[in-house]
């Protein structure tokens, strides 16, 4: 189990997403537990994950949602409303 001391919290640096990027392009995603000690990262494996899920991945889609995905979004929420 992973202690929180010596864990780095915060914005990661360019250095460190290069070491997450290398690992994953290497090893494939999965066995987030391995990461940050075989990486050579001071994070957590949460951290690790998060990264590459939220902003690291290559298929990440940014900026404005198209017109068709909006009137999407409005139609299944008035079909299922807040859940």
């Amino acid at each position: 189990m992973e202690g929180a001391i010596g864990v780095r919290k915060g914005a990661w640096t360019e250095e460190e997403d290069a070491l997450l990027k290398e690992w994953v392009e290497k090893y494939g995603e999965g066995k987030w537990h391995q990461v940050p000690r075989r990486a050579g990262l001071n994070r957590c494996r949460k951290s690790c994950r998060l990264r590459w899920l939220n902003y690291l991945k290559p298929n990440i889609k940014r900026g404005a949602f198209q017109e068709d995905e909006v009137d999407m979004i409005i139609r299944l929420h008035k079909l299922l409303g807040n859940r």
